[in-house]
């Protein structure tokens, strides 16, 4: 099934029917739909797809020659390098508009050095001169940006346009499971993330079926796929996971991870970036008067999260053949987990909802305690500007008015702001008494999980 990415086939179509060189740079993480992204925009096209692999210039030329030979209709012609196969799709594009789609390059270019300067007079020579359309594509998105933004490449602008796909939202992942309550998508979501090729092999309907047949138990397909993920990507491994353990159990500023690894403070910093850079792990944005001392990392993928938080620290149950009671043990856990994921949830919709010229969180001693709030966001409408504090309950009863008193009493230790806002997010609705009390307010709103999927693409 094929959801949302509209904005990305916007920008491919948009390109298309230009008029200048027709490239393009479609990079992302693995298994988050970039080739059936470009696949759907060359569906109503002619195009001829190469799919590069880790191997030789020569098999990955045999390649390249079946593929013309199956557009073509003819026999392969015995191409042996990529020069040679860019010879004949340069006749082919002088001919006819076609895509040329060239997917997971970065495989050449880490086998054979010379392939960048190859295609760049390809692309200042016979693509510039003609209507067609180069897309590139790649999950390594460390070579991919390197050869593209170094000065010194010669790919060096010309990939001005590029594509980084994501993860999908919340509201676009919940289309592909129709046989779920929008609670039990919601927590689908907040537990593999947002890639689509792990939404379709989920079948089931419900949250807790998912986990059964999809987490736990000796053999469970989805058990160890947030570190198979991480090992495509990154390294060292045992470096990584390590650095990663540390975060999900609370050590969480650069300076103890690498005292705790033995790591200096650059090679760690290294690390945390990569991580970074792959959206990984992201790092909290102190807001207000919060405590800004130090950074403060945390796991942004909710899959590479789950497996870290609730399965690693539960290896013998999770493993037990007696899933369902395996569930039942970490229900709990599983719970807080996802209460913590609802806060980015909610922090996705205020983005998409509000003109947030910052958003973060808010943290800082309240009398006899360290407290938080969960979202802090300065909001521009018009020419008014606000600040949003918010509180995110993802529980199974609804939210009452304690939580409103413990936002506004928490509110009054955040220093800075004149104007005050509050929300209150809740995944299972809130009481009649609070919800008389908001209606009666115009500085509170109540949030529920029917508001958050108002019908975005």
């Amino acid at each position: 099934m094929f959801v949302g990415r509209a904005e990305e086939l916007e920008v491919l179509e948009s390109i298309w029917s230009g008029r200048s060189t027709k490239t393009c740079a479609v990079y992302g993480r693995r298994r988050v739909g970039k080739t059936t992204l470009v696949d759907r925009f060359c569906q109503d096209k002619r195009y001829i797809r190469f799919s590069f692999i880790n191997s030789t210039e020569e098999k990955n030329a045999a390649l390249m020659d079946s593929a013309i030979s199956r557009y073509r209709g003819t026999a392969p012609a015995g191409l042996a390098t990529f020069q040679q196969a860019l010879d004949v799709l340069s006749d082919i594009i002088v001919k006819e508009d076609i895509v040329l789609f060239m997917d997971e390059l970065a495989y050449l270019f880490e086998q054979v050095p010379h392939t960048p300067s190859v295609l760049q007079h390809f692309i200042d020579h016979p693509l510039k001169n003609s209507n067609s359309m180069l897309i590139i594509c790649s999950s390594a998105v460390s070579i991919i940006k390197k050869e593209l933004e170094r000065m010194d490449r010669p790919l060096y602008g010309r990939f001005i346009n590029r594509v980084h796909v994501r993860q999908l939202h919340y509201w676009q992942c919940e289309k592909m499971h129709p046989e779920m309550t929008r609670y039990d998508a919601l927590r689908t979501y907040m537990t593999i993330g947002g890639y689509p090729a792990y939404h379709e092999i989920i079948q089931g309907s419900s949250f807790e079926d998912m986990v059964i047949r999809h987490f736990l138990g000796p053999n469970a397909p989805l058990a160890e796929e947030a570190q198979n993920m991480i090992s495509l990507e990154l390294s060292p491994l045992p470096t990584i996971e390590a650095i990663l353990l540390d975060i999900s159990q609370g050590t969480t500023d650069a300076k103890r991870i690498a005292d705790k690894e033995g790591l200096s403070k650059t090679i760690c910093g290294k690390y945390l970036r990569a991580m970074e850079n792959l959206e990984i792990i992201g790092h909290l944005t102190p807001m207000a008067n919060s405590d800004k001392k130090t950074k403060v990392y945390r796991i942004k993928d909710p899959l590479v999260g789950f497996w870290h938080m609730i399965l690693y620290r539960n290896l013998d149950i999770a493993s037990s053949p007696n899933r369902e009671a395996a569930y039942k043990a970490m229900n709990e856990e599983i719970s807080t987990y996802l209460g913590h994921r609802f806060e980015d949830v909610c922090t996705d919709y205020m983005k998409r909802r509000y003109l947030c010229m910052k958003i973060g969180k808010w943290w800082g001693w309240t009398g006899e305690e360290t407290s938080d709030i969960d979202i802090v966001a300065e909001v521009v409408d018009g020419k008014e500007k606000y600040a949003v504090l918010a509180e995110c309950k993802f529980r199974n009863r609804k939210t009452g008015i304690s939580a409103l008193k413990e936002l506004e009493e928490r509110s009054r230790y955040v220093k800075g702001y004149n104007n005050v806002r509050f929300k209150l997010f809740s995944g299972s609705g809130f009481t009649e008494e609070l919800i008389e009390i908001a209606e009666s307010r115009n500085d509170l709103e109540l949030i529920s999980l029917d508001d958050m999927f108002p019908g975005w693409d």
